[in-house]
Order: structure tokens, then sequence, then C-alpha cells
């Protein structure tokens, strides 16, 4: 059994909060991928528009709005262009929503579509809103990561703003840049050290710990290309349309950047599985970070990728008021701060809070997603957990290294597709977590309605 996170509040029934529906896109790739035809904030606007339309009919969801009980949240990591203002607002405008909804947009980096569907969570749960509009975002093949990190700089050029130096003097950090010969940096050179920490952990040989990696990513394209995968992964897609290309591989649109009736294709396969890869060709790659005798490489490592999700919470009482169908509830969450050299062992830390708190363990959890930011991350998780990869619980249909990982909604994602998991199985418990970037981590324990 697992203890929820509600239970301990002694409230009412009625009072729970609950997940009604949710959708997200297809992920795009960077090369040639559809996805990278629209705004970013284009991906959002047809989700939150069918999630009001798929499950409101015959609730008034204006009277709603007008009297504060509508909230939107969305993640985000590069809020810039497309993605500036306020995503959540503009996005929730844009869908011709009730204008009385307000939105938030948030960034917790890779736990920022996990962020908003906790935050939203609370927000049922005071019963300070009825309905809360929850997900993500990232256009990554035109916002890559630091994009917002970017000014205009002497004589209007570029340039990139460096973190605030004062956390390079933080105590342990400090301390640590020495043990481990290497400063606070970015997500890959921290993917990197947390490759030869865990080799030299394992005690694995250079070359059979680099195979292992190479193998784990391998795996997670085979289980994506099946298709049982991309026809349950499928049901999770709502199909959008994009503008095709003219003659010069330019989008065409009207004037005003819109769609043009007849000239679109639509978006609804997740682009970045690669069927044909296998493991004697990703031990041919060279290192992202070290050339020769790197752990990281394109290889094993996820792609950059476009995408977005939202996701309907209500209270149980409201969803059986207004005969809406309940799919599930959030039984526990955690997020936890971690080693901001490293940066990328939130699986490790937060974890144990999760199961903890729920006075449970990863035994009790049918399903298991960890999230395949890099290929290191999931060994030296899998390894401090004292889990398998190749357990038949582990990321099923699949995971972000073959299928990407839109820092903004992967949260979301992950949440969505355990419940998904368990609905087609017919099972009770299931566990995503993922790490994130600055040295944080996050985790996330859901259960099927009527399990």
């Amino acid at each position: 059994m697992v203890k929820s996170m509600f239970s301990t509040m002694g409230l009412p029934k009625e009072r729970e909060p609950v997940i009604v529906d949710w959708k997200r896109s297809a992920l795009g790739k960077k090369r040639g991928g559809l996805l990278r035809r629209l705004r970013g904030d284009d991906m959002i606007v047809p989700l939150l528009r069918y999630i009001v339309d798929e499950n409101l009919e015959g609730v008034n969801f204006k009277k709603l709005a007008d009297e504060g009980k509508v909230d939107c949240l969305v993640g985000c990591n590069s809020q810039v262009g497309a993605m500036a203002l306020d995503i959540a607002r503009t996005t929730a405008l844009a869908a011709h929503l009730p204008i009385s909804v307000p939105g938030v947009s948030m960034n917790r980096q890779c736990a920022s579509g996990m962020t908003t569907v906790w935050f939203g969570w609370h927000e049922i749960l005071t019963g300070d809103k009825d309905i809360a509009l929850c997900g993500g975002v990232e256009a990554q093949t035109t916002l890559p990561i630091m994009a917002d990190m970017t000014i205009v700089g002497p004589g209007n050029k570029p340039q990139t703003i460096p973190p605030n130096i004062k956390i390079s003097k933080h105590p342990y950090i400090l301390e640590k840049s020495e043990e481990y010969g290497q400063r606070m940096s970015a997500q890959i050179p921290g993917a990197e050290l947390m490759g030869k920490v865990w080799n030299n952990k394992i005690g694995n040989l250079y070359e059979e710990f680099r195979l292992e990696l190479d193998e784990l990513s391998v795996n997670s394209h085979m289980k994506a290309k099946t298709d049982h995968a991309y026809e349950m992964r499928g049901k999770e897609i709502l199909p959008i349309k994009v503008p095709k290309l003219d003659e010069k591989g330019e989008p065409i649109t009207d004037p005003k950047g819109q769609l043009i009736e007849g000239e679109t294709d639509i978006a609804d396969v997740d682009e970045g599985v690669r069927p044909n890869t296998t493991v004697e060709k990703c031990q041919k790659l060279r290192g992202i970070v070290k050339r020769r005798k790197g752990y990281l490489t394109a290889g094993n490592s996820c792609p950059e990728t476009d995408g977005a999700a939202i996701m309907m919470l209500t209270s149980r009482g409201f969803a059986e008021e207004h005969g809406l169908k309940i799919r599930g509830t959030i039984e526990m969450m955690a997020n936890v701060g971690t080693d901001p050299i490293m940066m990328l062992t939130g699986p490790i830390e937060a974890t144990p809070i999760v199961m903890k708190k729920a006075e449970t363990s990863l035994d009790e959890m049918e399903f298991i997603e960890i999230n395949e930011a890099f290929s290191t991350v999931v060994k030296a998780s899998c390894y401090e957990l004292g889990l398998d990869w190749k357990d038949p619980r582990f990321n099923v249909w699949g995971g972000a290294i073959a299928i990407g990982h839109p820092t903004g909604m992967t949260g979301t994602r992950l949440i969505g597709t355990t419940l998904h998991q368990l609905e087609e199985t017919q099972k009770t418990y299931a566990y995503s977590t993922l790490c994130v970037g600055l040295g944080m981590g996050m985790g996330c324990i859901v259960k099927r309605e009527g399990a």
C-alpha cells in the first residue's frame, strides 16, 4: 500500500485533487522536424483548446473563470522570443479561453512540467481553484538550452551572461570543485562527470562502462520503435497542424505567420526514434565533452526536441458533480536540491524521500520512468536505487534518449505516461522521476482511478 499525501490531511474525499485528462503534442526532432515550423507557443494553444472542449461540455467554464476558480500553469525553460512574457497567460488568450483565466509561467528547469502539476494540485487542494490547467512546452530546435541567457551586448552583438560568480564561492561548491577537479558548469559536463564518478564507483573498465551506456541507449530506441509503443504513445498525442514548406524550405504562412488552409502537414508521431541504430554504431561515436574516452555521445544522450503537454486537474467533488471522468490521482511528490556540480543526481536523492513519505518502496511500483536525459544519469540512478534498466517495468515505451526531452514539458509527460501505462494494464501504482538542471530532482507516484 502507498500512503498518499492527501490521506494525511484529514480532509473530506471530495476535496481530493484528481487527474481528469491530459494530452501532449508529438515530440519533434531538430533536423527536418515538423514542429520546428511552428511558433513555440502554438504547440500549447491547440492542447489547451482540446482539453477544455473535450472535457467541459456542459460546464459553465466562463462562469468558473469569472469567479476566480480556474488557473493555467505552464512550464518553460527558454522564456524568450515566442515563449516570452508569460506563456501560460499568452497561450490561454491565444486559445480563446475566457479572459478571466489567469496564467503563470514556471521554470524549474527539467522539472518545470512536473512542478506545474504539483502547484496546480495544491491550488485544487485548498479549494482556491476548481480547475487547474497544468503543463509545459519547449521549442529546443529554435530556442536551445541557455537561449534565455543571451542579451544584446556591445556593438549590438549577442552576448551570453554567465551565472552569478557568487555561486562559485558557495562553500560546498568550492569544496566539491576541488574534489572533482571541475567547476559548476552545465548539464552536459555534469552528466559526463557522473559517468567518471560511477565508472570508478562500480569498478568497471572504461570500455565496459561505455558499452553499457550505449546498450542502455539502443535499448530505449528498440522499445520505442515497436508497433505497440507507437500505438500507445499515439493515444497520448493530439495531432497538430503545421505549415507546409515552399521550394526554398520556408514555412508557407500568411503575412502574419498564420496557417493557410490546404497548406498544412500534420505532426502526430514522435520523430526522434532511430529504429536502425545499433550498439556497434553508437560505439563508433566520439564523446561530446571528451573526444577520446568520453562517456557521453550524441547516441547516448537525449536529442534537442520540441513538444508540449497539458493536464487538467479538478477536485474529486467537482468531477463527480459535473460528470467528468477521473483518470487517476497523484499519491506523492517531492522535490529536492542536489549536488550542483554533478548537477543531475536528482533521481538518486528524490526517490528515497518520495518512498519514505509514501511509506512504500520501488518494489510496489508497477511501472518506473527515470527520465533519460543522459545515459550516465540513468546508469548511476539505477545503480544507487537498486534497479536494473532491463527491468520490464522500466521506461517501457522508450525513454527520452529515443523520443526526446523538451525540458519544460517532460515532467507533465512522465506523469501522464505512467498513468496511461497503468490504465492500459489495469495496474495500480507507477513512479516517475527526473534529474534537474542546477542540481535538483523530483519524483511522483500516481495511482490509477478504480484500482
